[in-house]
């Protein structure tokens, strides 16, 4: 089997669409997003469209689908660290999708496990506490840090995200986080993305970049300028 592997896709759904292309050029089964199909971009609702249309899609929720399904801060300081300007930045998204989205978005786990060809596989957005709380995850995590992050999980492949920077360790378990689709920050115009083979209790991971059209994007950000634009071009679009 050829899994497409997706992450962090944002509000992006331009660079959706070409990732999408691109995989489906490349012959994969099926789809695999690891959460945070919301936040920071643009196109809410038509992001969440877009990927609820895709066939056979296995998605697990994020921290931003937490956010909308479980509730976020509403004063600060808080848990998450997260700003008064980023609660309005939430607020401003989650009214912009229709109850079709998310309800869509409410179907998704926290986690799905499965086995192909005698491989078994785990998909989650980050490390989790006993509660599924997103907790005690690292950035640019080493093998000794993956280890610990996913002590609990006894698969042969983890497939993860929320750290949106690409991280590939091949140890005693292969974890993949291919990367974020939607947020390129100094790559700019690349969208990140993976194909997972599965065949003959074997596995191999091939990493994509997909150029697309940033500028579209760029441009309804500052079409809309909704709560903390600025900032979100700034780190998660390298401007």
């Amino acid at each position: 089997m050829k899994y497409g592997i997706i992450t962090d896709i944002h509000n992006n759904v331009i660079a959706l669409r070409a990732v999408l292309k691109r995989l489906g050029q490349m012959g994969c089964d099926r789809i695999i997003c690891c959460g945070d199909i919301i936040g920071i971009g643009p196109y809410p609702e038509e992001t969440v469209q877009e990927t609820a249309g895709i066939p056979g899609l296995m998605s697990v929720r994020g921290n931003h689908e937490g956010y909308l399904l479980e509730g976020m801060p509403t004063e600060y300081p808080n848990d998450e660290d997260m700003s008064y300007g980023e609660m309005d930045h939430h607020r401003w998204e989650h009214a912009l999708l229709s109850e079709e989205s998310i309800s869509f978005l409410w179907r998704m786990p926290k986690r799905i496990d499965f086995t192909d060809a005698g491989l078994d596989v785990s998909v989650m957005h980050s490390c989790m506490d006993r509660n599924g709380r997103f907790t005690g995850s690292k950035k640019n995590p080493t093998e000794s840090d993956l280890s610990v992050m996913f002590a609990d999980v006894d698969s042969d492949i983890i497939l993860y995200g929320h750290d949106h920077a690409r991280n590939i360790c091949k140890s005693d378990k292969l974890y993949i986080n291919v990367g974020s689709l939607g947020c390129p920050s100094r790559d700019r115009n690349i969208a990140r993305a993976g194909v997972l083979t599965i065949e003959n209790g074997n596995a191999g991971i091939e990493t994509i970049d997909v150029i697309y059209h940033v500028d579209e994007v760029i441009h309804q950000i500052d079409v809309l300028h909704y709560p903390e634009a600025d900032i979100i071009k700034k780190i998660f679009y390298g401007l």
